[in-house]
């Protein structure tokens, strides 16, 4: 049988595997030949009569299929319908590598194509294996973007629009949340002081409240900054809308009311002082004095509701109040002023006598207010009981410095 009619038989012969090699690797290659890259492949004729010079037709076995034996070891394969089978024998024919031949340039072209087939399937794998193990890397790598486009938006700021502030606010007391802020476990938030007013219980839910944080908000809190509302009374600072309130206490452009009682006039705490003097100096319900000595007052708790005291050294003003009640009066001192830190903590003391009784107040600050309050205070006053009043007049004695000293 010459080599053509062994080509016919081939053509015609369905995908056999070779007796010796029928294992799953084997059965899997041989399943492989039906593709239509191992059917362009074999259509190589270069190749396909290449590698029947390895080979030399036998004829028919026993069971009526067509042999043909390798030329180096001699082993007999069953004639297949396409090469593969007889690539991948020459491929681990002992006696062929240790021939001197290495292979015709064909069977070497072949013998590359495949190994880069492996390779590239290698590489693959190594690319889904690193997908798969390096998943820690990825918030690194994300981060590492992040500082990359940071670099090259230097100088830039990226800003994002909230539809309202009021989502900042807390939804209990209805103030800008502060830190920290707390959460239920439905996610509820409110602000740590109403948490404490509701005994940390979540007044939508009926869920503890008060123990854990809501960090994520916290963060968005921090990264929102609105200007000063006294922006437009010169100050310049951007401020955290949670801290906006302490800000505004301490902003030397908040805007203070006149403590005259007939007066609408407002400005800084400064420009107050500079009102009051030139417009209501000359009233009987003021009176000057020198921040760190004492001075005498004297007020009719029945009409007059307030004394306002000039400081001039310190160019601030300070409100002397009486509140007349059943069971006895309330006297208390506010200055007129915000929280700012360069006006320093004062203090100021009282003194009243009736009757070979003595009482005295002294009070560790005096509070700042932006306005005069007509209500009762509730704390930092003295107390005057019915029994020790006489008339309708009030004369006491009051000192305001930073350290207060005992009056003479």
């Amino acid at each position: 049988m010459d080599l053509e009619s062994v080509t016919l038989n081939v053509k015609k012969e369905c995908i056999e595997m070779n007796e010796e090699d029928d294992d799953d690797e084997t059965q899997g290659l041989v399943r492989s030949e039906t593709q239509p890259t191992q059917t362009v492949f074999d259509s190589n004729h270069c190749v396909k009569d290449d590698v029947w010079k390895e080979f030399a037709p036998i004829g028919k076995g026993e069971d009526g299929k067509e042999r043909c034996r390798c030329i180096h070891c001699g082993k007999d394969l069953v004639t297949p319908a396409f090469t593969s089978n007889l690539w991948r024998h020459l491929r681990s024919c002992t006696k062929k590598r240790e021939g001197k031949s290495g292979g015709n340039g064909c069977e070497q072209d072949r013998l590359n194509k495949d190994q880069n087939k492996r390779n590239s399937v290698d590489v693959v794998g190594a690319s889904v294996y690193e997908s798969s193990s390096d998943r820690e890397g990825v918030s690194n790598n994300t981060l590492l973007k992040k500082r990359q486009r940071s670099s090259i938006l230097e100088g830039k700021t990226r800003s994002g629009m909230l539809l309202g502030l009021d989502v900042l606010d807390c939804p209990i007391c209805f103030e800008a949340l502060t830190i920290p802020i707390f959460q239920c476990d439905n996610g509820h938030l409110a602000c740590s002081s109403c948490c404490h007013k509701l005994s940390n219980k979540c007044p939508t839910c009926a869920s503890p409240v008060g123990h854990n944080r809501c960090r994520a908000m916290e963060s968005v809190l921090e990264s929102v900054f609105v200007p000063c509302r006294n922006a437009k009374f010169g100050c310049t600072k951007n401020v955290s809308y949670g801290k906006v309130s302490t800000h505004e206490k301490e902003c030397t452009f908040s805007q203070c009311s006149c403590p005259a009682l007939d007066c609408n006039y407002t400005g800084s705490y400064n420009n107050i002082y500079s009102h009051f003097v030139d417009d209501h100096r000359n009233k009987p319900t003021s009176i000057s004095f020198v921040c760190g000595g004492s001075v005498d007052v004297q007020m009719n708790i029945a009409s007059d509701k307030i004394l306002v005291l000039q400081e001039s050294k310190k160019g601030l003003l300070f409100a002397l109040q009486c509140f007349y009640k059943p069971h006895g009066l309330y006297v208390t001192v506010r200055c007129i002023a915000s929280s700012a830190p360069e006006l320093g903590k004062l203090a100021y003391c009282l003194y009243y006598s009736m009757d070979g009784h003595t009482l005295t107040y002294k009070s560790p600050e005096v509070k700042k207010v932006l306005e005069v309050s007509s209500e009762t205070p509730q704390d930092n006053f003295m107390f005057v009981p019915h029994s020790l009043l006489r008339g309708e007049f009030l004369e006491m004695k009051i000192a305001i410095g930073l350290k207060v000293r005992a009056a003479s």
